[in-house]
């Protein structure tokens, strides 16, 4: 068992990490020219912020899978288990930051306020659709690898 101001420093590390790379995705998304790249795709789901959270969702659900995994796989062949502060890290602090259900949901009334319900619930579907064939499209790559 490690110890609680241990296990803070980790979600905090990760949480740091993790909320950057939100930040650095919103960017991304909003204030750069892939941007204007990926202007059709992300209109889908609402536009550039909406996109960002879209994508960070996404992002976070398949690495989850891969954490998962990869976790449950090292410790069904007996090998050393994964460090519990790097998962702590990894799960609650870094996917925790990064992957927001709380913003999907205010992004989605957002929409449904602007009269946008089609393209709220489109954002809504992709996002718990895709993020739940992520995480699965993660444990099989991973067990593939592993076996």
């Amino acid at each position: 068992m490690i110890g609680w101001p241990t296990q803070i420093l980790a979600v905090a590390i990760g949480g740091a990490l993790g909320a950057l790379s939100r930040y650095g995705l919103t960017v991304l998304c909003t204030q750069t020219s892939v941007s204007r790249g990926i202007s059709g795709l992300s209109a889908l789901v609402g536009g550039g912020p909406s996109f960002a959270t879209t994508l960070a969702n996404l992002i976070g659900c398949l690495l989850l899978g891969i954490v998962y995994q990869w976790s449950e796989s090292v410790a069904a062949m007996a090998q050393t288990p994964l460090n519990p502060k790097l998962l702590l890290a990894i799960r609650v602090g870094f996917l925790g930051s990064l992957t927001t259900f709380s913003t999907l949901i205010g992004d989605c009334a957002v929409l449904g306020n602007e009269g946008r319900t089609g393209v709220s619930l489109t954002l809504l579907s992709v996002n718990l659709i895709a993020g739940w064939g992520l995480f699965l499209l993660a444990i099989w790559v991973v067990r593939g690898v592993m076996s």
